[in-house]
């Protein structure tokens, strides 16, 4: 086959080709402006073109003849012949009703919808039929995009609402005399915990591991209302270290009552802590989180602070290292409370 012989462009024409590749919003149109350009520019032949943008040589042929016969103008997409699609507002309503349904509840056989699903389902519903295009744009225009869902976990505490109720009325209704502490437990392992950062593009930031793992454990409780902390770090998290967490809180509040709000773990309860309520003869009182509900605890927030800015992507000389900066992080924090606040998220951040 002669190979075609196209005319040495103008400085207009390359410019045209060129903004109708940079510009189009239409996939298809900005590959026939793509053939045209590497036959101009390039000088690369049918058969070469097609390999690149993946189409077959009388495709390519075609669109170079084309832009010959009618300019930048020819390649774009002409109108699909037969009258306009009557698309009433009804059609819309109904589809943006059922995508937010889930196909089997309609009596359909699967289980997600994608945009061929939908435009089927609204040709058999309807008796219009859309490309699946115009079902993206609508959805679009709607601000219905596709994402990964989330799982959602929930509490199987049958008493869940009411723990819930009463702790935050507590919380909300404190006497002067009284404070309300939210406690629990991390680890603190030698081995930096990863998260993304910085670096230079291709290049993977590699981060060291201890040759031994060593693990402490943070016990610890911050106060709801003021942002101070109480953190103490031990090789063991047992309920006599939990019970010396304690005394360390009646130790910082001698007078007044003291709430302390924790969950479920076997290591809050039993003899030793029973001891310490008991010593301090009402002047502690222990609130239970609902079961499996540790989005109720706003010291979570904390961990997740201090992990961001102590351990992540940081491999310390050795683990008597950690702990200096573990420490230090909560002696900063205590000297300026209020920070903690919004990390914790508490309202009284909001009045400080």
């Amino acid at each position: 086959m002669r190979p075609l012989q196209l005319p040495v462009p103008t400085a207009e024409q390359l410019a045209a080709l060129d903004e109708l590749y940079r510009k189009t919003q239409n996939i298809r149109e900005r590959t026939r402006a793509q053939m045209v350009l590497l036959a101009l520019e390039k000088h690369l032949k049918a058969a070469e073109i097609a390999g690149i943008v993946r189409q077959d040589d009388e495709t390519v042929r075609r669109w170079l003849k084309r832009w010959m016969a009618e300019g930048v103008e020819g390649l774009r997409d002409r109108p699909m012949p037969g009258g306009p699609l009557k698309i009433t507002t009804a059609y819309e309503e109904q589809l943006l009703a059922w995508v937010r349904l889930r196909p089997r509840s309609l009596g359909l056989a699967y289980s997600m919808w994608t945009l061929q699903r939908l435009a089927d389902y609204m040709d058999t519903q309807t008796g219009i039929r859309v490309s699946y295009e115009t079902i993206r744009r609508w959805l679009t225009a709607a601000e219905i995009v596709f994402s990964r869902p989330q799982h959602t976990i929930s509490s199987p505490d049958p008493e869940y609402l009411v723990k819930k109720q009463t702790i935050e009325r507590t919380r909300e209704g404190l006497k002067e005399d009284e404070v309300l502490y939210y406690a629990d437990e991390f680890n603190l392992s030698w081995l930096p915990t990863l998260r993304a950062m910085w670096s230079p593009v291709g290049q993977q930031v590699m981060i060291s591991t201890p040759g031994q793992q060593y693990t402490y454990y943070g016990i610890g409780a911050v106060n709801y209302h003021t942002g101070e902390t109480v953190v103490q770090f031990q090789q063991h998290k047992r309920r006599q270290e939990m019970a010396q967490l304690l005394e360390a809180l009646v130790n910082k509040h001698p007078t007044g009552t003291i709430y302390v709000v924790w969950d479920n773990a076997n290591t809050h309860e039993d003899d030793e802590v029973d001891a310490v309520v008991q010593a301090a003869s009402g002047h502690l009182i222990l609130l239970y989180l609902p079961t499996y509900s540790p989005w109720l605890n706003p010291i979570e927030m904390l961990w997740r602070h201090f992990r961001r800015e102590v351990t992540h992507c940081e491999l310390f000389e050795t683990m008597q290292a950690l702990l200096v900066a573990a420490r230090d992080f909560f002696d900063r924090s205590n000297r300026c409370p209020q920070k903690l606040l919004s990390v914790i998220g508490s309202h009284s951040a909001e009045v400080m």
